[in-house]
């Protein structure tokens, strides 16, 4: 009987440990690089996306995914599904407070105005919205410790900087490249 209560705590033990271990939170390793990466993927979907509609040029693309990474470096790839998601969650963000549909918008993009343009009176409220969707897993990586608070600063500032690029861009064929202030 002793030897049957020992085993039986022993196997108790066991379990407990084996659901703890089971249950322990697996911190994913983040480091400025790889947020970095992560958002110049996500930036560089959004605009190859409008290039491929004819809405940007590949010289504004470049401008506006330079803003987080240097043009010579390539997106990271995500996956067809991550990046469907993403343009919806783009197209999302832009269209919930202009009472436009993204077709619309498109149509708009097309002719030539910029997002600021075609959000009107709530492009700041878009562009805001743009940016703590960009920044979430960067405010996250922070307040777990995983990356320093100059590199969140450094990373929020890019984030920041690109969409500003992304919403002064004028649509249409021509190309042109709308230079943005220098945010201080």
């Amino acid at each position: 009987m002793t030897r049957v209560a020992v085993r039986m705590g022993t196997l108790a033990v066991a379990v407990v440990a084996l659901f703890a271990v089971a249950a322990a939170p697996v911190t994913a390793k983040a480091s400025e690089e790889s947020l970095r990466e992560r958002t110049h993927a996500r930036i560089a979907v959004i605009v190859s996306d409008a290039v491929n509609a004819g809405l940007y040029s590949e010289a504004q693309e470049n401008y506006v995914t330079s803003a987080l990474l240097p043009t010579y470096v390539d997106p990271k790839q995500l996956s067809g599904k991550v990046e469907d998601r993403t343009v919806e969650g783009f197209w999302e963000i832009v269209t919930t407070d202009t009472g436009l549909s993204e077709g619309q918008a498109r149509n708009r993009l097309a002719k030539g105005a910029s997002l600021m343009r075609i959000t009107g009176d709530a492009s700041e409220l878009v562009q805001e919205r743009l940016y703590r969707w960009l920044a979430k897993p960067v405010f996250a990586a922070f307040l777990d410790g995983r990356i320093t608070a100059s590199e969140s600063a450094s990373l929020r500032d890019d984030i920041a900087r690109s969409i500003d690029r992304l919403m002064r861009q004028p649509g249409g064929e021509d190309g042109k490249i709308a230079i943005s202030p220098r945010r201080m």
